[in-house]
């Protein structure tokens, strides 16, 4: 009798349990949303739709997300650059593209359309912009599943172009899974696009910084070794901040303040010997993620 009773008590505990994880609230699915690919949104960005739990492992998500974009004006043209994935925290849309093995889309909001009408090539109007936003998330306009909220034209210079802000607000689904971690997307969809596994993209993200601060450091490296060889020694200095003050721009053409986490190089250099580092994906110091290339 006991053992039947334990069963019983057993059974429905496990199906309590799965009840529970099938009945996705809204909130749970935002929260999981804000943190999809290891970004940081604030929770007022996702604005959730509908949610469809097809089993307790899985549900569809319907949401509109807002966002910012950083646009930049190259050959009179503007195009997306870095989308807002956090406090302070940017990504460029290359990488994201290399990461999900995609390409960004071509070139479609300069010509004489309904999209892209302007007094000037350079002048960046809500049109324009609506167009670039839809362009990027495979939207076909007109559609209410792109809005623009606002632009500003007074972004943060990438170097000497010019550049601009656009928050926009876009409807994208996404699929969540369920595992021993808790929820997690799965599949994130948008327009006409295919749905697209991001499991895997954070790691491939690390992948292509890591191997562009590889790449970074081992440029300031011949610059600081072409330094040694004229003057004899290195750059004595505890900061990467004025080795580069020291090397740019007879010995560094191209000024490389920080990695390709927005994080500060970090450079310990004697008069015999030097140690150029990247904190890598982490952000913390001597740990195995970091980057490192030290000389002689």
């Amino acid at each position: 009798m006991f053992p039947l009773r334990l069963c019983g008590i057993i059974l429905i505990a496990l199906a309590t349990a799965v009840s529970i994880r099938a009945d996705l609230s809204q909130k749970q699915a935002r929260k999981v949303i804000q943190t999809i690919a290891g970004w940081s949104l604030p929770s007022n960005s996702v604005r959730v739709r509908s949610v469809n739990s097809s089993t307790a492992e899985t549900a569809e998500v319907s949401a509109e997300i807002e966002t910012v974009f950083r646009l930049t004006l190259r050959d009179e043209r503007w195009r997306l650059s870095e989308i807002r994935t956090g406090q302070d925290r940017w990504e460029r849309l290359e990488t994201l593209a290399r990461a999900a093995r995609t390409e960004l889309p071509p070139d479609e909001c300069d010509e004489p359309s309904q999209f892209a009408r302007a007094s000037s090539a350079s002048e960046l109007s809500v049109k324009r912009a609506r167009c670039l936003v839809a362009s990027l998330f495979g939207i076909t306009l007109p559609s209410d599943d792109v809005r623009i909220k606002d632009i500003s034209p007074f972004g943060l210079s990438l170097g000497s172009e010019p550049t601009a802000l656009v928050e926009a607000l876009v409807r994208v689904d996404f699929r969540l899974a369920h595992d021993a971690k808790g929820w997690h997307v799965a599949e994130f969809k948008s327009g006409r696009r295919d749905w697209m596994n991001v499991t895997d993209i954070p790691a491939a993200i690390d992948q292509i910084k890591r191997s562009a601060a590889s790449d970074e450091l081992s440029v300031i490296a011949k610059a600081l070794s072409d330094y040694r060889r004229e003057r004899g020694y290195f750059v004595v200095a505890d900061k990467e901040s004025v080795l580069i003050d020291h090397l740019s721009p007879k010995y560094l053409t191209r000024v490389i303040r920080v990695d390709p986490w927005q994080r500060p190089y970090q450079y310990e250099g004697r008069q015999d010997h030097y140690s150029l580092r990247s904190l890598g994906p982490d952000g913390k110091a001597n740990t195995p993620d970091d980057i490192v290339i030290s000389g002689p």
